[in-house]
């Protein structure tokens, strides 16, 4: 997972181009530093335990499942218009 936080940042930095920003970014975003384009990491963690239980204490059971998901947005005014890249990665379980 952690290799791919690392590819999402570089491909975000990849997008940046060096011109002045021009237009300001939409809510929730951020503009890379010496570029005009916006980018929004955001990302969700799940957790869940179950618990079972029987007339036999042998028996009782417990389990846990773990998931989570990152996703990085880009958006970038180009000269032919918006340019928008969504990557996703994870998975929430079930």
């Amino acid at each position: 997972m952690k290799r791919h936080v690392f590819a999402l940042t570089l491909l975000g930095l990849a997008l940046a181009s060096q011109a002045q920003a021009a237009s300001a970014c939409p809510p929730g975003f951020a503009m890379l530093q010496a570029s005009d384009t916006c980018v929004r990491i955001s990302g969700q963690v799940r957790g869940e335990t179950l618990l079972g239980s029987s007339r036999q204490r042998a028996s009782d059971s417990v389990q846990t499942q773990a998931g989570g998901r990152v996703r990085l947005d880009v958006r970038k005014q180009t000269e032919y218009g918006p340019l928008r890249a969504v990557i996703s990665v994870g998975n929430l379980g079930r």
